[in-house]
Order: C-alpha cells, then sequence, then structure tokens
C-alpha cells in the first residue's frame, strides 16, 4: 500500500492551491459578509476541469481519479467553504447520471456538466424528510409521453443557480423508496419555481433554496434509469458524496490550524509568543494529528470509489464521521487559541467557526452514519 500521492495527483493539487489562493480565498470574506452566491467562481474552475475532474475523458472529464478529486475539493475548501460545498454539491448532481444515464443523457446533459458548461444541483431533501427519503411527498405521474412533477424540495445548494436538477420523486406512492424515480429538470421549465434563498449561518455563499414544482412536465426521455431506480441511485450518490464532505472537512481544518499556527506566533503574552507555552502547543498538536487522520482516510476511502463494484457505505460514513467531528475540535481550539480575538469576525476563524457547524448534518448527520456504520457489525 503506497500512501506517496503520485505525480499528477501532486501536480492537482499545486494547481488547485495556487488557484485558490489566488481566486477564491480573497473572496471568501466578502462572499460571506453579503451572502451572494460566487458565480465568478464557476467558470474559473471550469477551465480548470474541477468540475468533472474524476470523470472519464469520454463523458467530458479530465479522468483524473476520485482521490485528485478529493485534494481538490479540500484546496478549494480551504479557501472557501462555500465555494467547495458549491463544488460537492455539483458532483452529486451529475453523479447520478454517471451512474445511470444512457447515452443520450450522457451526451446532452453528463458532458456539458462535466466540462462545465452547465451547473447541477441534486434534488432529494423535502420539508417532511431528509434522513427519511422514503417519507418523500414529491411525485412524478406519466401522462402519455410526458412525466408531470409536482411537489418540493429544500435546502438544494445550487438550486436557482443551478442549469440542470437531477429531482428524486415518486412514480408510484404505493411502493415507498422501491417507488422513486430520478429525472432530468432543465432550468426554466414551466412550473419548476423557486423559494426564498435561505439565510444560513454558515457557507452563506453556497446557496440552497426551495425548488417548487407545480404541474411541471418533463419528457419522458428525462427519466433516469428504469421507474423505480431512484432511490437506489440517490443512496449510491450520497454514499460516494459523503467523501466530498470529509474532503471539505479535511480542507476547513487545515486552514484552522494554519490560522492556529500563525496567530500564536505572532501574539504575546507574558512577554513571550504564546507559541512558547506548553499548553497551547499541546492544542496544536492535537489539532495536527486530527487533521493528519482525517486527511489519511479521505484519501482512502476515495480510492475505493475508483474500484469497479465497491460498495463504499461503510467506509464512506467512516470518512464523514470521523472528517466532521475533527474538523470540530479543531476549529474550537482554533478559537480558543484566538481569545476574545477568535469571537471577532475580523479573524478568519470565526467563520471557519460558522461554516464548520454544517459538516456533522448534511449528507447524513454523524448519528446517520454511526447507524451506517453500525449496521455492518451487527
Amino acid at each position: 500500500m503506497d500512501f506517496n500521492l503520485t505525480d499528477e495527483q501532486k501536480s492537482i493539487r499545486d494547481m488547485v492551491r495556487d488557484f485558490t489562493r489566488e481566486v477564491i480565498s480573497p473572496k471568501a470574506e466578502e462572499i460571506d459578509q453579503e451572502n451572494r452566491f460566487p458565480e465568478e467562481h464557476i467558470p474559473k474552475m471550469a477551465e480548470l476541469g474541477l468540475l468533472g475532474i474524476a470523470y472519464p475523458e469520454e463523458d467530458g472529464g479530465v479522468g483524473a481519479d476520485a482521490i485528485a478529486e478529493a485534494i481538490a475539493v479540500e484546496e478549494i475548501t480551504y479557501g472557501c467553504a462555500a465555494t467547495g460545498s458549491i463544488l460537492t454539491a455539483h458532483y452529486l448532481g451529475i453523479d447520478g447520471l454517471y451512474l445511470a444515464a444512457n447515452k443520450e443523457q450522457r451526451e446532452k446533459y453528463l458532458v456539458p456538466g462535466c466540462q462545465g458548461e452547465k451547473l447541477f444541483a441534486f434534488c432529494l431533501t423535502e420539508p417532511n424528510g431528509g434522513t427519511d427519503v422514503g417519507s418523500m411527498k414529491t411525485n412524478a405521474r406519466l401522462d402519455g409521453d410526458n412525466y408531470v412533477i409536482n411537489g418540493s424540495k429544500i435546502f438544494i445548494t445550487n438550486g436557482a443557480y443551478a442549469d440542470t436538477l437531477v429531482v428524486y420523486a415518486k412514480t408510484d406512492t404505493s411502493k415507498g423508496t422501491k417507488g422513486i424515480s430520478a429525472f432530468i429538470v432543465e432550468k426554466g421549465t414551466p412550473g419548476l419555481s423557486f423559494g426564498a434563498g435561505d439565510d444560513k449561518m454558515g457557507i452563506r455563499g453556497a446557496k440552497t433554496d426551495e425548488v417548487i414544482f407545480e404541474n411541471c412536465v418533463i419528457p419522458k426521455e428525462n427519466r433516469v434509469g428504469e421507474e423505480g431506480e431512484g432511490f437506489k441511485i440517490a443512496m449510491t450518490v450520497v454514499d460516494r458524496g459523503r467523501i466530498g464532505i470529509a474532503a471539505m472537512a479535511v480542507g476547513l481544518s487545515q486552514a484552522a490550524l494554519d490560522e492556529a499556527v500563525n496567530y500564536s506566533k505572532e501574539r504575546e503574552a507574558f512577554g513571550k509568543p504564546i507559541s512558547n507555552f506548553q499548553g497551547l502547543q499541546w492544542m496544536l498538536a492535537e489539532m495536527e494529528a486530527d487533521v493528519a487522520v482525517s486527511r489519511l482516510y479521505t484519501y482512502f476511502s476515495a480510492s475505493l470509489k475508483d474500484k469497479e463494484n465497491y460498495r463504499l457505505s461503510k467506509e464512506a460514513s467512516i470518512a464523514k464521521l470521523i472528517t466532521s467531528e475533527a474538523s470540530n475540535r479543531v476549529v474550537n481550539k482554533a478559537v480558543q487559541i484566538h481569545g476574545g480575538y477568535g469571537y471577532m469576525k475580523e479573524y478568519k476563524v470565526e467563520r471557519l467557526y460558522r461554516d464548520q457547524r454544517i459538516l456533522e448534518i448534511f449528507e447524513g448527520t454523524s448519528q446517520v452514519q454511526k447507524m451506517v456504520i453500525s449496521s455492518y457489525l451487527v
């Protein structure tokens, strides 16, 4: 087992790192304060191939591996967690097509998605059910050569800004999760509308919206896979997507650690830098250990995405659980090291503290990850 990055992975890391420092990081504070979607970042990330970095070249992607994708998310999130969330949400959207789309759908939707010509959204969560997907109320009724969709989704990242939405709806309400199917809905489709954007605690630039379907008519050929396969597609996408959240946690943790180290060297107390005090050194050591372990397990779980027919539910949940909770500890210590200044918006760690909290909630709460992991044990 080789724990060293390949030359390609190092090259991608360095490219995205430079891009983040030059383009993403300088805008992060402004994006947070103005609560705005950073539309200017999308074409720039597309130019670098980041919107389809781990997808095959025949599907419009770069053809890199899943570890490279995790590295890209980590580096983008280091500079701006909101932009990292926008990127992972796009992957959730195109991943369903990668897994189940037919040839025509791949050419029409997946290729431009991977090339960054179209931004995607993943529409699963509803007001009455996030974890409980079976309670889904949104339905799709077949009417001749079309489906008519009615219902609503909430907390949809990229929602109102996406060109293409991959929507999960019940085609047979009597079958529970086995009655769920997947659909492609294009921006501008009559009957598709959006509620007021959410005003969130953190990752504020990653705008989330209510997505509303009122007799939204789409052609039959926009169904992805067969009727009733939607739940299987969605759960596979979510499993794979949890590795993206783990990568976000690593990037955010590294940013908090770097801020804490730099501040500890500059801040003086009792006539010397506070980095000279052993109690604080131990806090930094604990933070470094959390970041190192999180990064290694994220890369390991990412490597499993490239194994054909490998079900990575357990490993993805472990990655999501340990990295998100480690990021909580790391950011908390970073604020503590800053003392009163860590509570002030003029310091980056205040934003990181707010951005971090969602990592233990979306793509399945920590409690859901424990349910998944324990199911393999008992």
